[in-house]
């Protein structure tokens, strides 16, 4: 060590009383000898400071008797075995130094911030001891920091607030970053739709802009339970679009029977197999136990069956489950007042006839009298309407008499803003109420006087607020009715007395809607009849095409299908905008609008008798030309069609892309697409000519694909071109069905279902061979299929589609049906949807699953200690910007050290030991993962030394980061902890409806007491979003082995079956050496009513 001599004055009158510093770096640098330095005084004191930080020693020394400079003088002196080395000896701790007393000796004293200069990576941190220490906090992420600390990129810095916690000024959302570095730009609540979105604030740090779905959120955020959440900012976990040849789609579902069979497998009433209807998704049920059902259940896919080849009647109505542990299994089938409900006997006793319902007439399900329960729409086989409740329980019948075509399509909205959904079907609209016994009946019927909306087969009619007026119109082919105004506190026609004199009036009470415009009144060149959708698909100068210099001008137009023509409309007045006769021979689906191509407008597409054809209302050009050759399956691809030489070129905007309104940039993948793209693909439908078809943006990059079932074969198409992405065999009747894209399972991807049949023998290629010694029909199925993406990496969609004329704002995710229904062409907070029959777009946002934890303890050793036998618990959170759903695999591997191993940790069987996830696991939120181990299980016979989680193992998630997956640590028994754990006795509901009551005890299994423990209620499984109840602090002690019960009274939602859960500890608060069996539910439900 070196040491620093400070020389102090001396007591005669010849020292001056001042120090000058001198670093000595040997006896000869100040030209005496230090062995000579005798004459050391004790008056003044000695400060030997030897510290890890310096290695100095400063020892106060006088001058020698003969020096003649009486400055005091600082001297730093390198080691020397003659000088007294006051510190030998002693073993100072790290937060501490040498300092050296008056006396001559040395001693440790603890060290001060002020003592030390800790780098920029480092904090000095005071000890239990007393002393300073200058520690690492070093950190690269938040993960590398404590809880309640996050990383500015270098170091660890404290939270300078509450990570996550949210709290309302005026009308702006101020939110608390997740890792508490500070507050995020406010979110104003609101948005141009018709909700009135405030801010709301419980006063528990969860403030929340109130919703009723997405559009109504902050951008970037989503409803979920009436509240937007999720950052508000743009989503930093993102991946690049994946060329969709390497994410076609693969079977998740297949209900019903095989060819030849026609009996579909183990299913009930398996006689009525055939379907030739477009299914719809919604939730039925509740799934996760919180009494409600909406988005945070698993959604359900609803159909009809039909036997043998008797396609307008006898239809069996049914459901099965889209996802969870049921997934493609049967909820219910209804047949007439027969009905099926999950857990009766597949063999229960019924015939075809007793089924009541027009088989491929549409569907639709939405919440009708708005108390959280959806009820399900059909058609009867002799023109009525059919209402049945969640379960299929048939709770309307009415006779209709007539309803304008074959096979019509009902469609749900609330049309005067109050009371009660209606139901729309072709041109009429049927009002609902309670009859006096509280069963939902329909009311009134009013109906228009032109067209109905058919095509053929039909009617389908779309409903939008097209005039701009606050209310909503309904389209039926080239007519437009409005609902009429009752008078005042009237809300049935049998209520009128007579004496309106009004005109809206006097047509609600004779029951009339509102010619609000007949376009074939206007110019007779417009077809009256046609099937119909709502877009915006002009500029402002409606003459010329929509382009960069004509941009969309926010305002809808009505597009109709009908006799092989496509006709636009003018939707405030119904002038003829656009009439094409496209040449397709007569007929034509329903029509679809979404960007075909990418290129930032809509187009039309549509299915006809021989061909698919992509309607690009922009004008060819010599760089884009038309393509006016049907491209057909097997020949050389696009046909005879020209080139189009900007597409696919490379660019960073629109000027890279050639000349000016001929082609732009696509931003999503980085190259050029033409303006116009048009196309027609060859299909097969010689028997309706009217099936329908939809579209979707799988990949994200900008381009929706196009999903078609025509006679004989499954197809996706690029919707930029009409190239074939994929073909299955797949027979249809084809009547005006279509396959529909909906997240069925919730697990954050979409999915494509559609209904099949084997009895039409309507395609012309059913008994050619496919190849390998076998027909084409041989791979039929009867009945209905979804399918997706085998590893997730399809993008997002809304877990519902609830009708024939979907388009996305008709209907709320959780089901419920909006009181306002929001402009579906408008972009609200960075949303742009403006699609009809198309689901909205959610590109490149992906998941990031990452381990956090990893805790070992053994169920029968005391925490601290460990046993051959443990309990490994893996905190899995969800980093990313979109959910996951069940089936993601965690995985666990051993390794021990000697001798040398490394291999998966087995269960008993002597398998891999894995956990698969059995919920939904949404952005920012996390969930716990318990697995037993047994040392036996793998050969060494002990615990490994370490143990590795492995999340997403399969690498089923496609995420944006895959490096975090997974988490190595030590098995060792760590110290003496608590262990809470919670049990629940009977829910008392003796006091309803103000309270229940539920006695919970909480027993500290671990080896040390705990204090101050929150117990918080739950409606629902909260690992599934259940709901908060109630919430109360035991402040214990609860010693080792102890247990404490209370009885806590709280309410519950009146009306609602629920599951009681309770966590002890929920926020991690008591470090426990088990957070795994911190949860329990109640042995039995509960429901409180009024009385």
């Amino acid at each position: 060590m070196s040491c620093a001599l400070w020389l102090s004055s001396c007591d005669d009158s010849t020292s001056s009383g001042q120090t000058d510093s001198i670093t000595v770096g040997d006896a000869d640098t100040i030209g005496f000898d230090l062995t000579t330095l005798t004459d050391i005084t004790t008056p003044d004191a000695i400060d030997v400071d030897d510290t890890t930080q310096s290695d100095a020693t400063q020892v106060d020394v006088t001058h020698p008797p003969d020096a003649t400079d009486t400055t005091d003088v600082a001297v730093e002196v390198s080691d020397s075995p003659d000088v007294v080395d006051a510190c030998l000896g002693l073993n100072c701790t790290a937060e501490q130094h040498c300092a050296v007393a008056a006396n001559g000796t040395g001693s440790c004293v603890n060290n001060t911030c002020a003592d030390l200069s800790c780098a920029a990576t480092q904090r000095c941190e005071l000890q239990s001891s007393g002393g300073a220490l200058c520690v690492d906090v070093s950190c690269a992420e938040d993960l590398d920091c404590p809880l309640d600390e996050f990383c500015d990129g270098q170091a660890c810095q404290s939270d300078l607030c509450q990570g996550g916690v949210t709290w309302c000024v005026g009308f702006d959302l101020h939110t608390c970053a997740t890792n508490g570095s500070g507050e995020g730009p406010a979110l104003p609540c609101g948005s141009p739709s018709p909700f009135p979105s405030t801010c709301q604030d419980p006063g528990n740090g969860q403030a929340y802009c109130d919703c009723e779905d997405d559009w109504d959120c902050p951008a970037y955020q989503s409803c979920n339970q009436g509240a937007c959440g999720g950052a508000g900012a743009a989503p930093t976990c993102l991946l690049p679009p994946e060329p969709f040849s390497n994410v076609l789609p693969t079977n998740e579902i297949k209900w019903g029977a095989d060819y030849p069979s026609v009996s579909a497998t183990n299913a009930p009433f398996p006689s009525s197999t055939q379907s030739v209807i477009a299914p719809i998704v919604a939730n039925l049920d509740d799934d996760n136990g919180d009494g409600l059902i909406n988005e945070l259940d698993f959604p359900e896919i609803i159909f009809l069956t039909f036997c043998g080849s008797a396609y307008t009647t006898n239809g069996v109505l049914r459901a099965i489950h889209g996802g969870g542990p049921n997934k493609g299994k049967d909820f219910f089938a209804s047949a007439g007042t027969t009905y099926w409900h999950e857990g009766d006997p597949l063999n229960m006793a019924y015939t075809c006839n007793e089924a009541i319902i027009d088989a491929t007439a549409s569907i639709a399900v939405g919440d009708l009298d708005y108390d959280g329960i959806p009820e399900i729409v059909a058609i009867r086989e002799t023109d009525g309407i059919l209402v049945y409740d969640n379960t299929g329980e048939l709770i309307e019948n009415f006779n209709a008499a007539t309803l304008g075509g074959a096979n019509p399509s009902p469609s749900i909205a609330n049309f005067d803003h109050q009371g009660f959904a209606e139901i729309a079907v072709g041109r009429d609209v049927f009002t609902l109420d309670y009859d006096t016994n509280q069963v939902l009946e329909i009311v009134d019927r009013l109906s228009g006087n032109r067209a109905v909306g058919s095509n053929g087969q039909g009617p389908s009619s779309c409903v939008g607020d097209i005039v701009g007026d606050d209310r909503l119109e309904l389209v039926a082919g080239s007519s437009v009715y409005g609902f009429p105004k009752p008078p005042a506190g009237v809300t049935r026609r049998a209520d009128c007395t007579g004496s309106e004199t009004l005109p809206e009036e006097l047509d609600f009470c004779a029951g009339r809607l509102v010619l609000v415009w007949d376009a074939r009144t206007l110019n007779t060149a417009a077809t009256r009849e046609g099937f119909c959708a709502i877009a915006d698909l002009l500029g402002a100068d409606q003459t010329a095409a929509p382009s960069p210099a004509n941009p969309l001008d926010g305002v809808p137009e009505v597009a109709t299908i009908t006799g092989g023509r496509l006709q636009v409309f003018n939707g405030q007045d119904g002038t003829l905008l656009r009439d094409i006769n496209l040449n397709a021979g007569g007929g034509g689906g329903a029509p679809n609008v979404d960007d075909f191509d990418g290129d930032g407008f809509p187009e039309v597409g549509s299915a006809f008798a021989s061909s698919y054809i992509m309607m690009d209302l922009q004008a060819a050009s010599a760089a884009c030309p038309a393509w006016p050759t049907v491209i057909t399956d097997g020949l050389p691809f696009p046909v005879t069609n020209p080139a189009r030489t900007p597409n696919g070129v490379d660019c960073v905007n629109d000027a890279d892309c050639g000349a000016p309104g001929e082609a732009v940039c696509n931003s999503q993948v980085g190259v050029c697409t033409c303006l116009h793209n048009g196309w027609r693909r060859a299909t097969e439908d010689d028997s309706s000519r009217v099936t329908g078809s939809t579209l979707f943006d799988f990949n994200g990059d900008g381009a929706a694909e196009v999903i078609y079932n025509d006679e004989c074969w499954f197809r996706l198409y690029n919707g930029l071109d009409g190239e074939v992405l994929f073909k299955e065999p797949s027979e249809s009747r084809t009547r005006i069905e279509y396959p529909i894209v909906a997240d069925v399972d919730n697990d954050g991807n979409a999915e494509i279902v559609f209904t099949t049949s084997t009895e039409s023998t309507f395609c012309s290629q059913r008994t050619a061979s496919d190849g390998n010694g076998a027909q084409w029909r041989d791979h039929y199925n009867a009945g209905l299929e979804a399918w997706g993406d085998a590893g997730d990496f399809w993008v997002s969609a809304r877990r519902i589609w609830n009708q024939h004329s979907y388009h996305v704002t008709n209907i709320n995710e959780d089901g419920s049906v909006p009181m306002f229904e929001a402009h579906s062409w408008l972009p609200y907070n960075g949303r742009l949807y403006n699609t009809f029959r198309s689901q909205p777009r959610t590109s490149g946002i992906a998941p990031d699953l990452v381990v956090t934890d990893l805790q070992v303890s053994s169920p029968n050793a005391a925490c601290g200690q460990l046993s051959d036998q443990v309990e490994l618990v893996a905190r899995i959170e969800n980093h990313g910007d979109v959910r996951v759903g069940p089936g993601v695999v965690v995985h666990f591997e051993g390794t021990w050290l000697s001798p040398a191993l490394v291999e998966w940790l087995n269960d008993a069987s002597g398998t891999p030991l894995e956990f698969a996830l059995q919920t939904s696991l949404e952005p920012g939120q996390a969930l716990l993962v318990t697995v037993s181990y047994d040392a036996a299980n793998n050969a060494p016979g002990t615990l490994p030394d370490s143990v590795k989680v492995v999340v997403d193992a399969n690498n089923q998630e496609r995420e944006c980061n895959e490096l975090n997956n997974e988490l190595v640590v030590p098995v060792v028994a760590g110290s003496p902890e608590p262990d809470l754990k919670a049990s629940l006795g009977a829910p008392n509901d003796s006091a309803c409806p103000l309270s229940i009551s539920i006695e919970t005890t909480i027993t500290n299994d671990g080896a040390t007491e705990a204090t101050d423990i929150a117990v918080r209620y739950y409606a629902g499984d909260p690992d599934q979003g259940g709901t908060v109840l109630h919430e109360e602090t035991i402040p214990g002690p609860i010693p080792a082995a102890g247990s404490v019960t209370v009885t806590p009274s709280f309410p519950i939602p009146i009306g609602l079956t629920i599951d009681l859960y309770v966590v002890v500890d929920p926020d991690g608060a008591i470090s426990e050496c088990n957070d795994g069996n911190n949860k329990a539910v109640a042995p039995s439900e509960v429901r409180c009513d009024v009385n």
